[in-house]
């Protein structure tokens, strides 16, 4: 066999390194973080499926359930049953015929096993177990709007965090934008001072860079505001930490549904919002609560069974109806009677504590009877506010812009100066940044109308 020579040898060796880091030079991928791009309404649906609040108030609501249950069942008797075994002392027949022997000793050589039963039906009440039941009940439909609730201020939290950072991606873009072109004017200026033009002023070079410094400064501040924006909605969403998160809008354009009329918002708010729909039903309770003490004036009917077996393996039975003994019998008996307490003012001061606490809710009925309206009236004077802010601020930092391109031109030859240049940027930026501001406070306004009106569901099931 022909020897493998020295250079075949190397070859062969680096063909092996490289097919070894194969894998590793040519899977760039391999380590990557997972990339992930919600839009709004993915962005809700993740927010509301693994929301712990939401959570919390799902048990909150089933606690309300064994209530019911609870009260459900008190209509039902009531069965307590006691069985006892212990050792048994010995007693024959023998014992009480002739004559009743009072000198047996006692021998405890056996084994004595007993249950007692009884049985409470209850028959009328005078509207105590109902009363409980329609608590009960209420309270089930109290945590059931609960969770309507936590989940309306849920979609509107995220709401104000996807449009925050796409309001802070825009201001981005535009603080970007505006910091090219200074910096494209900064390398003019520099060009004429190094060529020595007659134009030439390193004064003008200073206020140059001082404004892209205040432009620099912002471009921060809006990058911390990205990055808050996308940690907040990863952890609404509960996304893993390891994601590369994004969401799938690119900038922020005006609310284009239809709005409808004040009138059917407040109609609607009345009858679907949450916080009302929770005060009525608290009322309904309240008053049940009421009932329930009241019934506490008066007798409470009912029937039941008493049963009693006991046995022993060392002593005899008797059949006597006058004879009772502990240890080995059978009786039975049923039997109707009332319970009727007398507290001597207790019940009383029960009675007018539900009574206060009725009220006390009546009163923040009214309360919010006159609060939501306000807030619906008030998001909808808000709507119409930014819809007028969007018209003029854009008028506004269109021509700031045209400012902006003509202070560059006029520098460029040498007509003008570095400070309009840092005064028309400054001004664009600034009404651009309220523009995009008014069409942020129109998506977050037209959200409030939603969620005051209680129509924030709808966002999902579009």
């Amino acid at each position: 066999m022909d020897r493998i020579s020295e250079d075949k040898r190397k070859k062969i060796f680096f063909l092996g390194i490289i097919f070894f880091l194969m894998p590793f030079t040519f899977t760039p991928n391999l380590y990557a973080k997972e990339r992930v791009i919600f839009d709004l309404k993915q962005c809700i649906k993740m927010a509301v499926e693994t929301s712990p609040e939401i959570g919390e108030s799902r048990y909150e609501r089933d606690v309300y359930i064994a209530k019911k249950q609870q009260a459900d069942s008190g209509v039902y008797p009531q069965i307590e049953a006691t069985a006892l075994i212990a050792p048994s002392p010995r007693a024959k027949k023998e014992h009480l015929t002739p004559d009743i022997k009072t000198s047996v000793g006692t021998t405890i050589n056996g084994i004595f096993g007993g249950i007692d039963i009884t049985l409470i039906q209850p028959v009328y009440t005078f509207g105590k177990i109902t009363g409980y039941k329609e608590a009960a009940s209420r309270g089930v439909n109290i945590a059931n709007a609960g969770i309507y609730k936590t989940t309306a201020d849920i979609i509107l939290r995220v709401k104000e965090l996807y449009y925050g950072l796409l309001l802070a991606k825009d201001m981005r873009k535009l603080l970007l934008e505006t910091r090219d072109e200074l910096t494209e004017s900064i390398k003019k200026a520099e060009k004429h001072i190094e060529l020595d033009s007659p134009w030439a002023d390193e004064v003008n070079l200073f206020k140059l860079r001082a404004f892209l410094g205040e432009v620099e400064k912002y471009l921060n501040e809006t990058d911390k505001n990205i990055s808050i924006a996308k940690d907040g909605l990863i952890t609404m969403t509960n996304l893993p930490r390891d994601v590369e998160f994004d969401i799938a809008d690119e900038s922020l354009t005006p609310e284009d549904a239809p709005i409808d009329n004040i009138i059917n918002y407040i109609k609607h708010a009345h009858q679907f919002r949450p916080e009302i729909i929770q005060i009525n039903e608290g009322l309904l309770a309240r008053q049940a609560l009421i009932n329930v003490e009241r019934s506490n004036l008066y007798p409470h009917f009912f029937i039941g069974l008493k049963a009693s077996i006991a046995g022993a393996t060392n002593r005899d039975k008797i059949d006597n109806p006058y004879i009772f003994d502990y240890f080995n019998h059978t009786s039975g008996a049923i039997f109707g009677g009332l319970k009727w307490t007398f507290d001597f003012g207790i019940t009383n001061g029960r009675i007018k504590e539900s009574e206060a606490q009725y009220k006390s809710l009546l009163e923040k009925k009214r309360f919010v009877d006159e609060a939501i309206p306000f807030q619906i009236r008030r998001s909808f004077l808000d709507n119409e506010e930014s819809k007028k802010n969007i018209e003029e601020t854009e008028r506004a930092y269109k021509n700031a812009r045209k400012w902006l391109i003509s202070a560059i031109a006029n520098f460029d030859i040498g007509i003008g100066d570095a400070k309009e240049i840092g005064d028309a940027a400054l001004s664009y930026i600034r009404l651009k940044a309220e523009y995009l501001r008014s069409v942020y406070n129109n998506r977050i306004s037209y959200a409030n109308i939603l969620h005051a009106s209680g129509m924030s569901y709808k966002e999902l099931i579009k």
